[in-house]
C-alpha cells in the first residue's frame, strides 16, 4: 500500500511537469511574459516544495524571447535572467545581466531598478569572510556617477545605506590591512594601504582618527629625523582631542 501511494505521488508529479510543459509553448507575448514575472516571484510554501520553478522559467523565458523577439516584453529578456540569478544568490551573473539591460535598454522604464539591483547584488559580495573591497568600490564607483534620474527615485533611500556600508568596509579593511603590514614592519606597504583607501573615501580616512594615527606612524617610520612629524602630530592632536592613540603619538 505504501509503495503504491508512493508511484500515485511520481505519476501525478510527472503528469504535472508534462502539463507545465505543453502550457508554457502557448500564450500571447503579455501571457508569456505575466507567466515569469509571477514564477520569478513565486514565494516557497514547503521546505522542500514550491517556490520558483527555474526549469519552467528558462523555459518560458526562452519562449517569448524567440516566439516575440521584438515584443516590448521581450526587452526585459536581461533583467528576468538578472532576478533569477539574484534570486538564486549568483550575485556576479545577476550583475552581468543586469548590466547587459542598463546597456541594451537605455530608456527603458525599469532602468533604475536594473542600476539598484546592480548595487544591491554588489552588496550581497561584502562579506568580512572574503575580505574582498572589489564590491565594495564597485558600489562606490556605481554610486558616483548615478545619473539625476536615478537621484529622485524611490531606489535612492536604500542605495544610500549600501553606499555607506560600501564606505565603511573599505574604511575598516584598509586600517586591517596597514596593522597588518606595520606588524610586519613593511611600513611603506602599510602607509599605501591607507593612501590609495583615501582616493576612493577621502573625508572617511580624514576624519578617521586611526586612519590618521597609523599614517603618521608610518610616515615616522620611513622618514627618521623629518620635522614634518612634529608638525603631523600637533595637527592631530588639534582635529583629534579624544583620540585613544595620544598616548602612542607622544613616543613617536
Amino acid at each position: 500500500m505504501h509503495s503504491r501511494l508512493i508511484l500515485s505521488g511520481f505519476l501525478v508529479f510527472f503528469l504535472i511537469s508534462c502539463t507545465s510543459k505543453i502550457i508554457i509553448l502557448k500564450g500571447t507575448d503579455k501571457e508569456l511574459y505575466d507567466s515569469v514575472i509571477a514564477e520569478i516571484h513565486k514565494k516557497r510554501k514547503f521546505i522542500i516544495l514550491g517556490g520558483t520553478d527555474y526549469g519552467k522559467l528558462e523555459h518560458l523565458m526562452t519562449t517569448l524571447q524567440i516566439r516575440y523577439p521584438y515584443s516590448e516584453y521581450t526587452r526585459e529578456i536581461y533583467l528576468f535572467r538578472g532576478d533569477v540569478a539574484y534570486k538564486r544568490k549568483r550575485y556576479r551573473f545577476a550583475i552581468d545581466q543586469y548590466n547587459e539591460f542598463v546597456k541594451n535598454q537605455v530608456n527603458h522604464p525599469k532602468i533604475n531598478y536594473a542600476r539598484f539591483k546592480i548595487l544591491s547584488s554588489y552588496s550581497k559580495l561584502i562579506t568580512n569572510k572574503d575580505k574582498d573591497i572589489g564590491p565594495s568600490l564597485g558600489v562606490i564607483e556605481i554610486y558616483n556617477s548615478l545619473p539625476d534620474s536615478y537621484l529622485d527615485s524611490e531606489f535612492m533611500k536604500n542605495t544610500n545605506r549600501i553606499y555607506n556600508s560600501a564606505r565603511k568596509f573599505v574604511l575598516k579593511r584598509a586600517i586591517y590591512i596597514s596593522r597588518f603590514y606595520i606588524k610586519k614592519k613593511e611600513f611603506g606597504a602599510a602607509y599605501s594601504r591607507i593612501e590609495n583607501a583615501n582616493i576612493f573615501i577621502p573625508d572617511l580616512i580624514q576624519n578617521s582618527y586611526e586612519a590618521q594615527y597609523l599614517k603618521i606612524l608610518c610616515i615616522s617610520k620611513m622618514e627618521d629625523g623629518d620635522s614634518s612629524i612634529e608638525n603631523l602630530i600637533n595637527a592631530y592632536q588639534i582635529k583629534f582631542p579624544d583620540s585613544p592613540f595620544l598616548d602612542d603619538l607622544s613616543k613617536i
